[in-house]
């Protein structure tokens, strides 16, 4: 099995993925996060929704929070 690299919080854990490639919004949910509350940057870059990831690849996820 693929993994990713995903770092979310300071955090870094290895997601492991099926196919050759994942998109961005599904490997969103897949962590239970709300593609409209985060960004996902590799190698400093914002990647779309719709952008595939692939093993290997490093990622950094910000996830916004409210205050409130």
């Amino acid at each position: 099995m693929n993994t990713i690299t995903v770092e979310i919080d300071g955090k870094v854990e290895k997601v492991p993925i099926e196919k050759k490639s994942i998109r961005v919004d599904k490997l969103l949910e897949s962590l239970n996060i709300y593609p409209e509350t985060a960004v996902v940057l590799k190698d400093g870059k914002l990647l779309c929704d719709d952008e595939r990831i692939k093993p290997g690849d490093r990622i950094k996820i910000v996830v916004a929070t409210s205050k409130g």
